[in-house]
């Protein structure tokens, strides 16, 4: 009788420790990461990117910090100013900060926050200071494919020339992120934002958008 209590113990401390582990294998594949969607990057990975669309080309470097965190550097090739359809040639530099805020199966909410430069090569030059803000709502549709909708708020702060003033305005939309069964380590994937964009200057408010195609790799 001893033996077969010890036995039935035995299994459901197995049982218990193999739900957590097949509950998140079942959202999120080992090795697997996010860009687009509501999660991060996981601790110690590395991931190199490219986004290619309007307002820009980004390249960037995404390092898992924890669990729930990661830190990156950008550097954007702009030619759209301020995400509207004003065709402006700029450099922008950004070191994004993410972090997962709450996860629950296959949704997961990530919140970033992107501090960093813009100078565009307008004659006198325009010099910003940008951080723009964001929220993520995440789904694991597959373990291959992640939809997302996402809240943006772009600011930036031009001080030159002056008078200075800040742009900025309400931006939504849709992305979709795909993880190739053949290789784990590559991401592809498309982002969308549209919403007006303001100035301080006033003068009403622009159409402003993001469309991006994204190719992702862990290194």
């Amino acid at each position: 009788m001893r033996t077969k209590t010890t036995l039935i113990g035995a299994a459901l401390l197995c049982a218990a420790a193999a739900s957590p582990a097949f509950a998140q294998a079942r959202t999120t594949p080992a090795g697997q990461y996010s860009l687009l969607g509501g999660t991060t990057v996981p601790t110690g990975t590395d991931v190199v990117s490219g986004e290619f669309g309007w307002p820009s080309a980004t390249f960037g470097f995404t390092h898992g910090t924890s669990p729930t965190s990661d830190v990156g550097f950008k550097f954007d090739l702009i030619y759209g100013f301020e995400n509207t359809t004003t065709s402006q040639f700029g450099i922008g530099f950004r070191v994004p900060l993410r972090f997962m805020v709450h996860r629950r199966d296959r949704l997961s909410v990530l919140a970033h926050v992107d501090p960093g430069i813009k100078i565009y090569t307008t004659n006198p030059a325009i010099f910003g200071f940008q951080w723009p803000i964001g929220l993520t709502v995440g789904y694991t549709a597959t373990p291959d494919l992640n939809v997302a909708f996402g809240f943006e708020l772009p600011m930036t702060l031009v001080v030159t020339p002056s008078p200075v003033q800040m742009l900025l305005g309400p931006m939504f939309g849709p992305a979709l992120e795909y993880h190739p069964p053949g290789d784990r380590r590559m991401t592809l994937g498309f982002n969308t934002r549209f919403g007006p964009i303001f100035s301080t200057r006033g003068g009403g408010g622009q159409f402003g958008f993001v469309t991006q195609m994204l190719l992702a790799y862990r290194l």
